[in-house]
C-alpha cells in the first residue's frame, strides 16, 4: 500500500513539473524574420529582425549557433628562435562554426563571466581540442580571434532593446547580422530568459541559409559531378590565362 502511495506521489510530483515546465516556456517566445536566407550569385551579407516576449523582470540572452563541426588548423610558433612556422596540427572538437551572442547592456556580466553556462565560458568547456597537451585556454583564444575576423563569432551586448513591461512580459527585439561567410545550411537561434543569473525559460527556432541560382548549381556540380567540375575549372583557368596574356602583351607583361 505505501509503495503505491509513494508511486502516486511522484507520479503527480512529476506530472506538476512537466506542467510548470510548459507554462513556464509558454512565457517565452521569439520569432524570425526571415526564417530562411537565399545566397545568390552576388549575395554579399543580410539580416534577421528578432522579436519576443519574456517575463518582465527578466533579461533576454539570444544564442545563435551553427552545427557542431571538427576543425582542423595549423598551429604556427617560432623555430630556431627566429622563423614562425607551422609547428603542428590541432584539432577543434564538437566546435560551431558560427557563435553569435547578443544581449542587453544587463547581461554584460554574464556573457564575460567565467562560470556562465551561456557565453564564451561554456563553450570552451564544451570543445575539445586534440593534441590534449596543448595548452587549450591559449588555443581557444585564439581560434576565437580568428572566427572574430570572419564575423561568425561575435558578442554584442547591446543589441537587444525591450518594450515597456505589461501583465508581467515585456517584448524584445533584435537584429541579427548574418555575415557572407557563414555557410549554407541550418542554424539555431534560441532566446533565455536570464534573472540574478538564472536561465527561467527558453524558446527556440531555426534560421536556414540555401543557395539558390548560379551558386546552387555550382555546388551540385562540385559535390555530384566532381569530374565535369574539375575539367571546367581547368579550362576556365586556362581562358583567364589567355586573356590576362592578351591584356597584358606588350605592356612588359603581368607586374
Amino acid at each position: 500500500m505505501n509503495k503505491k502511495i509513494l508511486f502516486h506521489i511522484s507520479f503527480l510530483a512529476g506530472l506538476l513539473a512537466l506542467l510548470a515546465s510548459s507554462c513556464l516556456a509558454a512565457d517565452i517566445s521569439i520569432k524570425l524574420e526571415p526564417t530562411v536566407i537565399h545566397i545568390s550569385t552576388f549575395y554579399n551579407g543580410s539580416s534577421v529582425k528578432l522579436s519576443g516576449t519574456i517575463p518582465a523582470k527578466a533579461e533576454a540572452f539570444i544564442r545563435l549557433s551553427g552545427l557542431d563541426r571538427e576543425i582542423h588548423l595549423k598551429k604556427k610558433g617560432k623555430v630556431a628562435g627566429i622563423l614562425w612556422m607551422n609547428t603542428g596540427d590541432v584539432v577543434f572538437k564538437d566546435v560551431p562554426d558560427t557563435y553569435m551572442l547578443l544581449t542587453s547592456i544587463g547581461l554584460k556580466d554574464e556573457i564575460d563571466s567565467p562560470k556562465s553556462s551561456l557565453g564564451f565560458a561554456a563553450l570552451e568547456r564544451q570543445i575539445t581540442i586534440e593534441p590534449a597537451d596543448n595548452n587549450k585556454s591559449f588555443l581557444f583564444k585564439e581560434f576565437v580571434k580568428l572566427q572574430r575576423k570572419n564575423h561568425v563569432y561575435l558578442t554584442d551586448d547591446n543589441a537587444v532593446q525591450y518594450s515597456t513591461a505589461a501583465n508581467g512580459m515585456r517584448t524584445f527585439a533584435a537584429v541579427a547580422t548574418i555575415p557572407p561567410k557563414m555557410k549554407p545550411g541550418t542554424y539555431t537561434i534560441e532566446v533565455f530568459a536570464v534573472e540574478n543569473g538564472t536561465v527561467t525559460g527558453t524558446a527556440t527556432k531555426t534560421l536556414t541559409l540555401e543557395e539558390t541560382g548560379f551558386p546552387k548549381q555550382l555546388a551540385n556540380l562540385a559535390f555530384n559531378h566532381s569530374l565535369l567540375y574539375g575539367i571546367m575549372a581547368v579550362l576556365i583557368a586556362l581562358v583567364a590565362g589567355l586573356i590576362t596574356g592578351v591584356l597584358f602583351k606588350g605592356k612588359g607583361g603581368v607586374h
